[in-house]
């Protein structure tokens, strides 16, 4: 059975929520060949890298000629080269263009991004990039002034609950529509998350919603994982803190942390400091599917105090 956020993920422009400004300057853009690299950033799940799937398939882009690349494990100057050293050639077959799309293109190595300056300003014909980033402050001008670049804000409650709502009666759903407001209130502004929360709770009563979803931001303990984490607690210490975060909604105690890491990123006084939060703060970068219970943040939790890959 084919998972809701999968199901409902947009494949044509007409289909996005939130994002009809976005979506038309897009549209101009390929419509008159304004640009040939584009830059999507915004919060987790707001729908960078559906956008750039999108772009790609309007372009005439076949599945063979795509490269999706996961910054975030592929960091390096020579996996950039590898990459475009296969952008040199034209698709081979029915295929018009090739299309790379970089997520967490943050991620990447200075060196990395020096090497793609060149064919970032002038690809060749047939080649278009597409860079996503949850962390605009991190991609260099340099990049930047290459790009056209969209930034996607968090989307309004009120179009999440349309979102559901459809959803809903698609799927014969007999949820009440206080849920379906709970369910778009807790996503914080991501329609992935806000489609997560309704596979969670959609056979729910409203009380035991209000229990799937609470939010983690007012729960102290999600404050003090964030503290114990980052002083290095034993094991045992956090195990007892996540024993008691263990109805709370993952996805909302990762945001509580990450905005405690960046707090104490731009107010550290000492290197060390800063950089235990930053390294806090990268195995904490990737959204946790509310899918996947709260396995996720016990595995994150497992690398940075047992050291775990």
């Amino acid at each position: 059975m084919t998972a809701l956020i999968d199901k409902y993920r947009p494949t044509r422009f007409d289909a996005v929520v939130g994002h009809d400004a976005v979506v038309q300057a897009l549209q101009l853009a390929l419509k008159k060949g304004l640009a040939r690299a584009f830059l999507f950033t915004g919060p987790s799940g707001v729908g960078k890298t559906t956008l750039a799937y999108i772009m790609a398939n309007e372009l005439g882009c076949l599945p063979g000629d795509l490269v999706d690349i996961d910054a975030a494990t592929n960091t390096g100057i020579e996996d950039m080269r590898n990459v475009t050293s296969g952008l040199m050639y034209r698709p081979i077959g029915a295929g018009t263009i090739k299309a790379v799309i970089v997520d967490e293109a943050h991620a990447l190595s200075k060196a990395a991004i020096q090497s793609l300056l060149k064919i970032l300003e002038k690809p060749p014909d047939w080649v278009y990039w597409f860079l996503c980033t949850t962390e605009a402050n991190r991609i260099l001008p340099t990049v930047k002034t290459r790009c056209v670049h969209c930034d996607l804000r968090p989307v309004t409650s009120r179009k999440l609950i349309e979102l559901l709502s459809f959803i809903s009666e698609e799927e014969k759903f007999k949820t009440d529509s206080d849920i379906l407001v709970l369910c778009a209130e807790a996503a914080g502004g991501s329609p992935r998350q806000a489609i997560s929360n309704l596979a969670l709770c959609a056979s729910a009563t409203v009380d035991d919603a209000r229990k799937l979803l609470r939010s983690a931001g007012e729960s102290a303990e999600a404050i003090q994982l964030a503290r114990a984490l980052m002083k290095r607690a034993g094991w045992k210490e956090i195990q007892s803190l996540l024993a008691r975060l263990k109805e709370d909604n993952p996805e909302s105690v990762r945001h509580i942390i990450r905005a405690y890491m960046t707090t104490v990123v731009l107010n550290a006084k000492t290197e060390q400091a800063a950089g235990g939060a930053l390294e806090i703060l990268d195995v904490f970068s990737q959204p946790f599917h509310s899918s996947d219970g709260v396995s996720p943040l016990v595995m994150a939790c497992g690398k940075i105090c047992l050291g775990g890959e």
